[in-house]
């Protein structure tokens, strides 16, 4: 048997789980760093997700590659996704907001701040839409 391994990076720890699926068919839900799996060697489509449910609306966001593992070496798929630097505008707009709840901001910068905070939320949204089949990227070594 061949051994898969999947990794990803957790920030303090926590992250979302994952859903993996081999060839269309899903065989569990990653919630730790690593992943082993074992197969018979062959090619694969491997792809991770994230499924999102609100009430009969079901969404997911998702990656997908092919890897080909064989008994002589050890596969591993490193998960990253591509929100690093959203998460970075996301936080700067957090500690914004929670100051705005402590201290007024002056006319044309309270306005500002909105249009801004606003407009990059309906720009990632948008962005999360478009991308929603190719949100993982997963590096083979």
């Amino acid at each position: 048997m061949a051994r898969l391994t999947l990794h990803r990076r957790l920030h303090w720890g926590i992250g979302l789980p994952y859903l993996i699926c081999i060839d269309a068919q899903p065989v569990g839900l990653m919630r730790r760093e690593a992943v082993e799996v074992l197969l018979p060697a062959g090619s694969y489509e491997v792809a991770v997700k994230i499924v999102l449910r609100l009430w009969r609306w079901q969404g997911c966001l998702e990656g997908t590659t092919r890897v080909v593992v064989d008994e002589a070496h050890d596969a591993h798929i490193m998960i990253a996704d591509k929100e690093r630097w959203w998460n970075l505008l996301f936080d700067i707009d957090l500690v914004v907001w929670l100051a705005a709840n402590f201290f007024t901001l002056p006319q044309p910068w309270e306005w500002l701040y909105h249009l801004l905070s606003e407009g990059f939320f309906a720009l990632w949204l948008l962005r999360i839409i478009i991308i929603r089949k190719r949100y993982f990227k997963l590096h083979i070594s």
